[in-house]
């Protein structure tokens, strides 16, 4: 059985096992989303103090796993995308889960200055000085996609985002085909609540007003998706795809940056109330 094959019910019953033997006494488990954060997370904790676990099923899996092992063994955390959870105003609030500071953890990365313009400079050869300009122009590209994402949110609107969209990008005009876009998301939403594109659009125009932080309002995955379409538009026709863009985004993400984010500071104060070194 390979590990894409764990189902979550497997995966809690491994860990209650793993929190009961005697060689892990004291141990600190962190319990993530997926496999890339376990690439990103294991350079900023201690591994001899803790292990980095991930919980097969999303973000409401692992909440239950982590409510679940908590009853048994106090010292188990979780660290979840804030999705657009930074953007309601309800705290979110669950015992040893934590938050990344942006949307999710590809925009923490995408948001460091350092490790964005590293980016530019290994994919493009954009000079310096408008490295941020090209962020904020894929930000803004993203904008309608991001915020239809939101609305979903708000309002429940059952539609299932498995469309490509790459191929509707314009750099030059700054924007994406959402008409288009739009039509392919209804095309695999079958229970969609609103299929109006005009509706949509007077929804998306009340979103704008509330003129939320485009890092906790755009999906990182689209955001390097966005990122891997432009570097092909700027002579890298034999840029890697986006998952290998990503791996180098956190490959360049370093423990100096990690300890400026809110995230280190919320699991270093969790670790010092349970007396434990939880960071290298």
């Amino acid at each position: 059985m390979t590990k894409k094959d764990i189902t979550y019910q497997e995966k809690l019953n491994e860990l209650r096992l793993d929190i009961s033997h005697p060689n892990n006494s004291n141990q600190v488990f962190i319990l993530v989303e997926g496999e890339s954060d376990i690439r990103l997370f294991r350079k900023f904790f201690n591994l001899d103090n803790c292990k980095v676990e991930c919980i097969p099923g999303g973000n409401p899996r692992l909440e239950d796993c982590v409510e679940e092992l908590i009853k048994v063994y106090p010292l188990v955390l979780g660290i979840r995308d804030s999705d657009f959870i930074k953007l309601d105003t309800i705290p979110y609030s669950k015992t040893n889960m934590f938050l990344t500071d942006n949307h999710d953890m590809e925009m923490s990365l995408v948001c460091e200055d350092e490790v964005f313009s590293a980016l530019v400079f290994e994919y493009s050869d954009i000079p310096k000085q408008h490295h941020f300009d090209a962020r904020n122009n894929i930000l803004k590209i993203l904008e309608q996609l991001s915020y239809l994402k939101y609305l979903n949110y708000i309002q429940n609107l059952e539609l299932k985002f498995e469309s490509g969209f790459q191929d509707l990008i314009s750099f030059a005009n700054r924007e994406i085909d959402f008409d288009q876009y739009f039509s392919r998301v209804l095309s695999k939403s079958p229970n969609a609540r609103i299929n109006d594109l005009s509706v949509i659009l007077n929804e998306i125009d009340s979103l704008k007003r509330t003129n939320p932080n485009p890092f906790q309002l755009c999906n990182g995955h689209d955001f390097i998706k966005a990122f891997s379409h432009f570097a092909k538009n700027n002579g890298k026709q034999n840029a890697c795809n986006h998952e290998t863009i990503s791996s180098a985004f956190r490959m360049n993400f370093r423990n100096e940056y990690f300890l400026k984010t809110q995230l280190y500071n919320d699991t270093k104060n969790w670790a010092d109330i349970n007396h434990c070194i939880i960071h290298v």
